[in-house]
């Protein structure tokens, strides 16, 4: 773990200063939860769903808002990760339209689907295709910064969601919740970040663990979403595989995978995301089914949520993955920042 504590070799591989972007996300917040409070929005009239339209780094925000604020909201809230709407989003529908670069084919397909269905609509871009489209039909438009990479801009591509539910009377004290997140979150940066020396840094102790390993991530209600941004983090900054899935559905499926190829098993290590308050039920699967894949996977390692509030929480457990993500591209001794692939998929599609 000697490179995890080489300030010098991680700034050398860092080309694009993920770990800053990382530690500079609370206070991106502030700046997202003003911006989305800038927008001008009319309240009231029912809301008949509401969709966020976006790809990659730049759907996870809807998914985190989703998870926070479900219990408040009056109507379903879904991502859309493809190119077609429900067919149950409707003109009575808020569709949000989030691309980082402004420019990716499936969530302009989804925009163009929602001017056609007479939708409300928000877009959320550093311009690209959907701020040009946003100019034309006079629709309102959120500013991102364009000097992050994508799945660092979480703030960005989050905060002003829920700023603008809040401005329509959805759903109330994001503010609040705001300010705890970034409280919380400047915790688990002291922490995490790699000032904090491998022998005292959980994140760097895990990567050491999970190198040359496949990481297996169970997580259940809150940190559902956030076993999802685990896996995607592995995926695009360690360039390695990672898996997902969360409580109960796992117990009805999953579990019985944990056997074959048996030559195999020694490769994967299995995390749980854990949350003080999640349901009694979900809890007890988690020791259940540990005692059950025990003899195939190890010890399942499990690290709690911190903070009092959902997003707090669920950012807590973010943070950890993504610096987590981070180190094994370190240990890997590759740059965090580059996607080939994904350049490389959306030039022979364009």
């Amino acid at each position: 773990m000697q490179q995890l504590d080489d300030m010098e070799h991680i700034r050398k591989l860092d080309s694009q200063d993920q770990f800053g972007m990382v530690a500079g996300l609370p206070g991106q917040m502030f700046d997202a939860y003003a911006a989305g409070g800038r927008v001008a929005l009319e309240a009231g009239g029912e809301v008949g769903g509401i969709a966020v339209a976006g790809m990659g780094g730049s759907a996870i925000g809807g998914d985190v808002i989703a998870s926070v604020y479900d219990a408040e909201l009056p109507s379903p809230m879904v991502t859309v990760r493809g190119y077609r709407l429900p067919h149950w989003i409707s003109s009575r529908s808020l569709v949000f339209v989030v691309s980082y670069s402004g420019n990716t084919e499936e969530t302009i397909s989804c925009l163009h689907e929602a001017l056609e269905r007479g939708c409300r609509i928000i877009c959320l871009s550093t311009g690209g295709k959907v701020g040009q489209i946003a100019a034309e039909k006079g629709l309102p438009f959120i500013q991102v910064p364009s000097s992050l990479q994508p799945r660092a801009a979480m703030g960005w591509l989050s905060v002003p969601i829920a700023a603008c539910l809040e401005n329509l009377g959805l759903i109330e004290a994001v503010a609040e919740d705001v300010r705890e997140a970034s409280a919380e979150l400047q915790k688990c940066i002291e922490l995490y970040g790699p000032g904090n020396p491998a022998a005292a840094n959980p994140a760097k102790q895990l990567a050491a663990e999970l190198f040359q390993r496949v990481p297996v991530i169970y997580g259940s209600e809150v940190t559902a979403v956030a076993a999802l941004r685990w896996k995607c983090q592995i995926n695009e900054n360690a360039k390695a595989l990672a898996f997902h899935n969360r409580f109960p559905e796992l117990n009805h499926n999953e579990i019985v995978g944990w056997e074959h190829p048996a030559e195999d098993m020694e490769r994967y290590r299995v995390i749980y995301l854990t949350d003080g308050k999640m349901h009694p039920q979900n809890l007890k699967r988690m020791d259940v089914t540990a005692g059950l894949l025990e003899r195939y996977v190890g010890e399942i390692r499990r690290y709690p949520t911190s903070g009092e509030g959902r997003l707090a929480r669920l950012l807590s457990s973010i943070n950890l993955g993504d610096y987590l993500s981070l180190y094994l591209a370190i240990l890997y001794g590759i740059d965090p920042s580059p996607v080939e692939r994904i350049e490389n998929l959306k030039k022979q599609l364009a």
